[in-house]
């Protein structure tokens, strides 16, 4: 838990620095240096608080709508170690990288590109032709450089991201650019053995059953064009078609998988699922779980509808982001030893 611990000094300093003789100490420093046994009761006690405080904020959640048996048959599942999480955007953001459709408007604002066709484009799911329309209406080179800018930096981590080395010890899938998930990995002393980019993402099972720590970058890097699934010209490099995609989907998906920070607009991967349900049914591929925002005004059962054609299930919340993913990941730990 040593990446809470800026938190904890937060916590320490809210009542400001203490003034002694004309000098100035932050309260954190005066335990670490002066009461380092203190220091350490203090940090647990603050641990347990939060730690408390979690599970009563997630048992709230829970208690909405159909969540709570739902939840129960994720945690089931989660103790017999058979769970992927699959990483949105939605993780990365506190540590200011963009998500990806706020990425593609600031883009647009630096082209001529018509704001209407562009925004229906969007709205469609069909961002790998919004981020075309993009990149041809930019100078060679251009976009890659947005794209480097935006997701290619190094930014201090931040948020429950930096939770999930500890929850999930094996398989990780994302479709970001950024690193935040191999530096998380790395500062928790868990480095990833191998990393999948795009296509080869159908490799996953073999790496699995060699029990394997491996990172899936289903879209590739920030940094590198030649494995980055962005644009649509990208996207018909890398898949000659959508049996080709449909491919590594569902070699991603024979396991559990466990969406967080993702919005799950119906883009190209949600379709594929849809698809490998419809071709072998419901009951002959695994369930899959989102712990999904209801933003006010949303149709939570058209919503519900939508992802159920693709076996993905939702633990609704309808607070903060962080908070109430961090409290649905204290629920789904408490009481499993893996």
């Amino acid at each position: 838990m040593d990446y809470l611990i800026p938190q904890f000094h937060d916590y320490l300093n809210e009542e400001g620095e203490v003034d002694v003789a004309g000098y100035v100490f932050s309260r954190e420093n005066i335990l670490k240096e002066l009461e380092k046994e203190g220091y350490q009761e203090a940090f647990n006690e603050w641990l347990q608080q939060r730690q408390e405080e979690n599970i009563n904020r997630s048992e709230d959640i829970l208690a909405l709508y159909d969540n709570q048996r739902r939840f129960q048959k994720l945690k089931e599942i989660y103790a017999r170690g058979a769970i992927i999480p699959f990483v949105g955007a939605g993780m990365s953001m506190p540590s200011d990288y963009p998500g990806w459709t706020k990425f593609l408007y600031q883009v647009l604002d630096e082209t001529t590109v018509n704001k209407d066709a562009f925004t229906s484009t969007i709205a469609k799911g069909q961002y790998e032709e919004a981020a075309q329309m993009l990149s041809d209406a930019l100078p060679a080179g251009c976009f890659l450089e947005h794209v480097e800018n935006a997701f290619g930096g190094s930014q201090e981590i931040y948020g429950v991201v930096q939770r999930l080395p500890i929850i999930f010890k094996q398989a990780v899938v994302t479709t970001n650019f950024d690193n935040v998930l191999t530096r998380c990995y790395e500062n928790a002393n868990f480095n990833f053995e191998e990393e999948l980019l795009g296509p080869a993402a159908e490799e996953l099972p073999r790496a699995l059953g060699e029990n394997k720590r491996v990172l899936v970058k289903l879209h590739g890097k920030a940094s590198s064009s030649r494995n980055r699934i962005l644009t649509k010209s990208e996207y018909d490099n890398h898949y000659q078609d959508d049996q080709a995609l449909e491919a590594v989907i569902e070699a991603i998906s024979n396991r559990t998988l466990l969406f967080l920070g993702c919005s799950l607009t119906i883009d190209r991967t949600i379709q594929c699922l849809s698809r490998i349900v419809d071709r072998k049914g419901h009951e002959n591929v695994p369930r899959h779980y989102a712990f999904l925002k209801l933003n006010e005004g949303e149709d939570r059962l058209a919503r519900r509808d939508q992802l159920a054609a693709a076996n993905i299930y939702p633990i609704w919340y309808t607070e903060d982001h962080d908070e109430s993913i961090e409290a649905l990941l204290e629920k789904l730990t408490e009481g499993v030893n893996q």
